[in-house]
């Protein structure tokens, strides 16, 4: 399997989780940055489809399985860095069993983000530790689903 397959979507109750191990996680953004145009790429769980277009950064769910992510290069830029900022995020902690993530998500007044997305949770785990209760957290422990933000956006 191709490291970037170990990546995995997960859809629950209106939001998406794109999760996998740091060297996944960079696999596929790598692929993601070497392509033009129309590209799809399958993941365990699902597809992850990108499509370069103009305008703002629009994150979607076609289908129950295929994320997708379509926006200029500049607004693309977005996901690859998340890809490879969580994944070193996770590669340079020294407690692996808290898994380190991004949220992508629309926010009034962003203009690199489509107020269409649907948001997006990044998180990079080490499929070899032991996962706690949630998928991930944050430094306030405020609660949202799983990781403590407040639900409504």
């Amino acid at each position: 399997m191709d490291d970037h397959q170990s990546c995995r979507l997960s859809v629950s109750d209106g939001e998406l989780e794109l999760a996998g191990p740091p060297a996944a996680l960079r696999a596929l953004g790598r692929l993601l940055r070497q392509h033009a145009g129309h590209f799809e790429v399958a993941i365990t769980g699902g597809v992850v489809a990108q499509e370069r277009t103009t305008g703002p950064l629009l994150v979607s769910l076609q289908g129950e399985t295929t994320l997708h992510f379509s926006g200029g290069r500049e607004y693309l830029d977005i996901i690859w860095d998340a890809l490879d900022g969580v994944a070193e995020q996770a590669e340079t902690a020294d407690d692996r069993a808290v898994h380190r993530h991004q949220h992508i998500e629309y926010l009034p007044g962003d203009d690199y983000r489509s107020p269409g997305s649907v948001p997006l949770v990044i998180v990079a785990d080490w499929p070899d530790v032991p996962q706690q209760t949630m998928s991930h957290f944050h430094r306030d422990g405020a609660g949202h689903g799983r990781c403590g933000r407040p639900v409504s956006r």
